[in-house]
């Protein structure tokens, strides 16, 4: 009897096992079936020999350079721990809602500007100033991206443990930020960030260029003289990631041409460039900006200020006291300035010149001339999320069959520099699930637009480009050309 029931369990046990096991593999071949998607796997990340033993310590991710915009307004809203500033600091942020629609306004008052009547003969009647306003116009759009991973198998499992997928999050976030940096720097030069002139824009809004220009080793009156007309933009190819590296603005009656032809007689015809920023040049911004294109300031300390923002290569020079008429050789006279009661500004060299505040920015922009009188053309040069460069990083050339006409953008900021309409937060958390869930991606989307606010007295004919009486007093260019940091000898 007891080897019976011996028996009858062997039978069972087995025919549990053989049960298991053909659930196993039918369950795999399934499953093999289902899933045709494939994102890429550890030989497509070039980790084939990834294993644990390999990885047991703290992921390490690449480094990406930082943003003086995520910091920066709060900074400049604080001194001596207490909030100094009289108007809305350098970035104008509007709150929105989807039921304005795809763009908000806003109107300004002009001030009153005719003269009164003086002595008790004159009547006032016939005399009045009659309110006017300008007005400017902000949009906004769709920014979305997506990533796709697997959730289970072998490439999971020798990254779980990693938190591999978990990393996705951050990631998003950390590619919106430096998004942000690359949409403000495209803005700060050509008025519109590139969310704004793709669909439903894309034949409405145009790219033009900053009309407030300070070029060093130039007179006031050879300065490029704004141009309404709108540039001719030519995309060129995608990079490998998608953005337009070679895309250039172009057109012997725009504004594109006068700022070439400003540029390349600023910066010489000699082997290196002229147009530097050197201590003159300082004095001249400090004093060009409130007085002649009306920048308005922003309180720092107290202190009517503009925030100049300076590419390191160019920090470099300048404060190099070898360089002649640079900073350097006057740093410790004009430019030692040091608060201890206040947080001073990540990147910042001091004050200069009494409103000038030096801040370093490692995601500059740069500016390449092209072509020929009547048709030059200007390339920008961003620095993408993901560190994807797009800068023209090679120094300044003039030499018989091999130029190089590159300059570094320095920015002047002033109060209200960059208008930003947020209508979506970011979200970060959007899922697509495939194959039973091995296959994810995930997405991230923002509503928001990011421009210039440029001021028009004619709310219906705001964005027709016939308008001449655009205002806009929120920040400048400097463009300086590339030299050598040292002198090689």
């Amino acid at each position: 009897m007891i080897k019976k029931i011996f028996q009858l369990f062997v039978v069972i046990a087995l025919f549990a096992a053989v049960s298991a096991l053909a659930d196993h593999f039918l369950s795999g071949a399934l499953l093999a079936m289902a899933v045709v998607a494939t994102p890429t796997t550890l030989s497509g990340m070039n980790a084939t020999g990834l294993r644990k033993i390999m990885w047991d310590k703290k992921l390490r991710e690449d480094s990406i350079l930082p943003s003086v915009f995520t910091v920066l307004e709060a900074a400049i809203r604080i001194a001596n721990n207490e909030v100094n500033i009289e108007k809305a600091g350098v970035f104008w942020i509007v709150n929105g809602s989807p039921e304005e629609g795809q763009s908000a306004r806003f109107a300004m008052a002009k001030p009153l500007k005719k003269a009164p009547q003086y002595g008790t003969s004159n009547n006032p009647l016939g005399n009045e100033d009659e309110k006017t306003l300008l007005w400017t116009e902000l949009f906004y759009n769709e920014i979305k991206k997506a990533v796709k991973f697997k959730k289970y198998g072998y490439d999971y499992n020798d990254t779980a443990y990693l938190k591999f997928v978990e990393s996705y999050g951050p990631s998003l976030i950390q590619f919106y930020q430096g998004l942000r940096d690359t949409r403000i720097h495209q803005a700060l030069l050509l008025r519109y960030a590139e969310e704004l002139i793709n669909a439903p824009f894309a034949t409405t809004l145009y790219q033009t260029f900053n009309p407030n220009w300070i070029i060093p080793n130039l007179s006031d009156a050879s300065l490029p003289a704004w141009d309404k007309d709108y540039p001719t933009r030519t995309n060129g190819a995608a990079d490998s990631d998608s953005y337009y590296s070679n895309r250039t603005y172009s057109g012997g009656t725009s504004f594109a041409e006068n700022v070439a032809v400003a540029l390349l007689a600023a910066s010489g015809t000699g082997s290196t460039p002229k147009n530097l920023l050197n201590i003159d040049t300082l004095f001249y911004i400090s004093e060009y900006a409130p007085n002649e294109l009306r920048i308005d300031p922003v309180m720092l300390d107290g202190i009517p200020s503009y925030v100049l923002l300076v590419p390191p290569r160019v920090k470099a020079w300048m404060l190099n006291p070898n360089k002649s008429g640079s900073l350097g050789e006057y740093f410790k006279s004009v430019a030692d300035y040091k608060d201890p009661k206040r947080a001073t500004i990540p990147g910042e060299v001091g004050r200069v010149c009494e409103n000038l505040v030096i801040v370093a920015d490692a995601r500059y922009t740069t500016l390449t001339v092209g072509g020929s009188a009547g048709s030059y053309t200007l390339k920008p040069g961003f620095l993408n999320p993901g560190d994807n460069d797009d800068r023209n990083k090679t120094a300044w050339s003039n030499t018989s069959g091999s130029t190089n006409y590159v300059f570094d953008m320095c920015i002047g900021l002033g109060a209200n520099a960059v208008a930003e309409l947020l209508v979506d937060q970011l979200t970060t958390d959007l899922k697509e699930s495939t194959n039973y869930g091995q296959i994810q991606g995930r997405g991230a989307y923002l509503g928001e637009g990011i421009q210039l606010p440029f001021w028009d007295k004619d709310a219906a004919g705001q964005l027709d480009g016939a308008s001449k009486t655009l205002v806009y007093r929120g920040s400048f260019l400097v463009p300086v050309g590339r030299v050598d940091r040292v002198t090689v000898s």
